[in-house]
């Protein structure tokens, strides 16, 4: 038999490229330097070192926000019930796109890993599979989900293996290899509000109920989906702690905070050498909002742009972000159009208060 699901697949879809991801992580820190230290250097040596922080800052800026915090816990506490015959505990993650779910997923394997590896300092010899992650796929079947579980897990089949089969293979291959986590993401693709998939969620519940593993799911808006379900989805429903990620608000003052708060993190991961700190949340916390409306990933995205541009320009003295730096990074379609609307109703305003004067 030969591995037949060649599809592509998502970020995290095979365990011979997560596991050393998730292994060798570690937090990114902004490397010691200051702008006098850097001068200072010759022009070799800050080359590499110029090298050395684009990489990191191209690579990872990972903020550990309050939800992300709850999101650790909950799955720490699921780990705690995991062993049970009966009660065990699933952990939703739901929000809208751009939230921040496959990368809250990625410090939840880091966390779970370290755990097991704590438990079981041997693991690697005795053939453990910590963490299986998989993607829903689209118009999702029991047959083609086993299949990607089989996939990530290296187990062979072929187009010929029933779902019974793959069923059997997925969950004796769990249980041998002691995992303790399995994600799945893109979980709204079982579309529990639609006919003809009853058959991938109750596959999904007995699988979830034969491993002894915390499940955790990432979706799009799950829990309007599993509560529109008076079936098996009002089932995950109540077996399953719910943490929502949403974009950052600004109405409040308790938001203002945490916003400012959000982009000073990001300020300082970037550790750009002729950077004020604290200028950005001080100058511009309200335009970075506008600019991103609270998308964690948008924001990643824009000042991680224009660090990567400055410091690419090559002059340490001029290594600090600006309004002009920024208005010159293009974001996705959906922040730049809500940006631009934002932009239209200000000069409107503007107008309607000029000739009221």
């Amino acid at each position: 038999m030969s591995l037949i699901d060649d599809a592509p697949l998502g970020h995290f879809d095979r365990e011979r490229t997560l596991l050393p991801l998730l292994e060798n992580y570690e937090t990114p820190q902004p490397e010691p330097m200051t702008l006098e230290e850097f001068t200072a250097l010759d022009a070799t040596t800050q080359a590499a070192f110029n090298d050395h922080r684009i990489d990191r800052i191209a690579g990872n800026t990972d903020i550990l926000t309050p939800d992300l915090k709850d999101l650790l816990r909950e799955v720490h506490r699921a780990s705690l019930r995991m062993s049970r015959a009966v009660g065990r505990t699933s952990v939703m993650v739901s929000g809208p796109p751009t939230a921040g779910k496959t990368t809250a997923a990625k410090h939840v394997m880091v966390d779970a890993l370290r755990r097991h590896e704590r438990q079981h300092p041997e693991w690697k010899t005795l053939g453990h599979s910590p963490i299986v992650y998989v993607e829903t796929p689209s118009s999702c079947t029991p047959k083609n989900l086993m299949g990607r579980f089989l996939t990530f897990l290296g187990v062979r089949f072929t187009a010929h293996t029933t779902v019974e089969e793959r069923t059997k293979l997925v969950t004796d291959a769990l249980i041998r290899r002691r995992t303790s986590l399995i994600v799945i993401d893109e979980m709204q693709n079982m579309a529990f509000t639609g006919r003809g998939h009853s058959e991938t969620q109750q596959a999904t519940k007995n699988l979830m109920n034969a491993v002894p593993a915390v499940p955790l799911y990432l979706g799009f808006n799950l829990e309007q989906k599993l509560h529109s379900d008076k079936g098996l989805g009002e089932q995950f429903a109540a077996r399953s702690t719910l943490v929502r990620l949403n974009h950052f608000g600004r109405d409040t003052a308790e938001e203002r905070n945490l916003w400012g708060a959000i982009v000073y993190a990001f300020e300082s991961q970037l550790g750009l050498l002729a950077q004020t700190p604290k200028s950005l949340p001080a100058a511009h916390a309200d335009y970075l909002w506008s600019r991103t409306r609270g998308s964690l990933s948008a924001l990643s995205r824009l000042l991680t742009t224009v660090a990567l541009d400055v410091i690419d320009d090559g002059d340490p003295t001029q290594e600090f972000i600006t309004r002009e730096h920024m208005d010159k990074v293009r974001l996705d379609l959906t922040s730049e159009r809500e940006y631009e609307r934002e932009v239209q109703r200000g000069a409107k305003k503007k107008k309607v208060t000029a000739r009221a004067a």
